[in-house]
């Protein structure tokens, strides 16, 4: 006998699970900033987003603990799909349904757990965020929705992925007509000329028909709707004229390619074009399918933003600061130019979070990232390292000037910020490290040095500035 809840929709909801191939996958940077959010936002020691699948609970993202899965049997998980909604367990010893689990009944084990099913667009719980701790502890309002938010951010990325699933189902749908088809051209081009016409001509993709020297011999509905020339307009006119300016492109019969197309009112189209030659009563025709491909490179752009995006300041996070770092160092050693690296921590930022809320905290947070984009030049850089911390990096500045602008940046974060009724004030421990192009350090070091300058300043007394040697 089961000896935990089972949902109704068990069966669909493993189907989607597996459908999304999220389980046994490697580490991903929006899960993972995530549960590292968790952790600082609710002052746990452990937090995790975990999948509950057929037997087994498989813990996508962990912060805390090295355990990748358990049995499904003593998953506080199973319980949070199974209701549905939020689970808030304060004292796990003084719950019936977990105070003899083997995760609670032993050293260090878990006290403390608060977790947000994951939710499909079709309303199938997939697994949890989970926040625990091997203390009790109540979980307040303001913690519960830090918590709901940051869930909703994982739902927004499975709804994306469920999005890109079906796309891709559909693309692979449509590929298998695809190759039905050209086999059908190759094998029964003559016998089935009329059969295929009518088939290109209902056809979802553009399909273009081309003689030996690319010139227009078919041009079906869709690539009218595609490109804006009627067929009468293209016809025995060379593709280089109409859709390919720079000529047709170096071809692969065995697999498309993506590039650039021209409409007719001159604009650029990306588009994916599988294109394939043969042999009519001994003359070369080409035959060309061509699929727009706009949302799926707004799609992959709007992932790869996100990656590299912290969520609540909008500025580049670590992951964009770690690829942004060695490329500008690189760009300094080559004009010979200063670099420095700047890093920020905020004093006084934990009294705030305490004192009013970690809303409050946020929309500082948001308020000190603005202060400081608007504080240094286009060309330089800000990111969000992590918590309360910042770094910028600057380019073919004076070291004089450097200096000026961090004692600029200490007064700007110290003008008090109003949010709502609230009057909040922190202030700011700056540490310099100027960076020698001629030396071999590594952007881990500079940064490094940077982070041990700024806990100098604020061992120092805070609000100030300390240079790295």
């Amino acid at each position: 006998m089961l000896d935990y809840p089972v949902p109704a929709n068990e069966a669909q909801r493993l189907a989607v699970l597996h459908q999304l191939k999220l389980l046994d996958t490697p580490d991903d940077p929006v899960f993972d900033r995530v549960t590292r959010l968790v952790t600082q936002l609710l002052n746990v020691p452990i937090a995790t987003v975990t999948l509950i699948d057929a037997d087994r609970q498989w813990i996508k993202s962990r912060v805390g603990t090295d355990t990748r899965e358990t049995p499904r049997s003593v998953a506080f998980c199973s319980h949070t799909i199974a209701e549905g909604a939020s689970l808030v367990v304060e004292d796990a010893r003084q719950d019936p349904r977990f105070s003899a689990n083997p995760l609670v009944d032993c050293e260090n084990g878990i006290r403390f757990y608060a977790g947000i099913p994951l939710i499909t667009s079709e309303g199938y719980a997939l697994g949890s965020l989970c926040a625990v701790d091997t203390q009790p502890r109540p979980l307040c309002e303001e913690e519960l929705a830090a918590l709901k938010d940051l869930t909703g951010i994982l739902n927004d990325e499975i709804r994306l992925r469920e999005h890109l699933t079906q796309e891709q189902q559909r693309r692979a749908a449509s590929q298998r007509e695809l190759d039905a088809l050209h086999r059908s051209l190759e094998e029964q081009i003559e016998r089935r000329t009329r059969e295929l016409n009518l088939v290109i001509e209902s056809a979802y993709d553009a399909y273009i028909s081309a003689d030996e020297n690319y010139r227009v011999l078919d041009w079906n509905r869709a690539a009218t709707a595609m490109f804006g020339w009627s067929p009468h307009e293209t016809l025995g006119q060379p593709l280089h004229a109409l859709i390919f300016p720079q000529g047709v492109p170096p071809y692969d019969e065995t697999k498309p390619i993506e590039l650039n197309a021209y409409r007719r009112d001159g604009l650029e189209m990306p588009v994916e074009v599988r294109m394939k030659s043969l042999r009519i009563e001994g003359k070369k025709r080409y035959s060309l399918f061509l699929h727009d491909i706009t949302e799926r490179r707004q799609l992959e752009r709007m992932r790869d933003r996100e990656a590299r995006q912290d969520v609540l300041t909008l500025l580049p996070n670590r992951r964009a600061l770690d690829e942004r770092l060695p490329e500008a160092m690189a760009r300094v050693r080559r004009l010979n130019q200063p670099l420095a690296a700047l890093f920020l921590d905020l004093d006084g930022f934990k009294a705030v979070n305490d004192r009013y809320g970690h809303a409050a905290g946020d929309e500082l947070l948001r308020e000190i990232a603005k202060r400081l984009r608007h504080s240094v030049r286009e060309t330089d850089y800000v990111a969000r390292w992590a918590g309360d911390e910042f770094v910028m990096i600057l380019e073919g500045m004076a070291p004089e000037a450097m200096l000026g602008l961090a004692e600029k940046l200490i007064q700007t974060i110290e003008t008090p910020i109003r949010v709502g009724d609230l009057s909040l004030s922190v202030s700011t421990s700056i540490g310099v490290a100027s960076y020698a192009p001629a030396s071999e350090e590594t952007a881990q070091e500079l940064l490094k040095r940077a982070d041990v300058a700024m806990y100098d300043a604020k061992h120092a007394g805070k609000a100030q500035v300390k240079v790295a040697d």
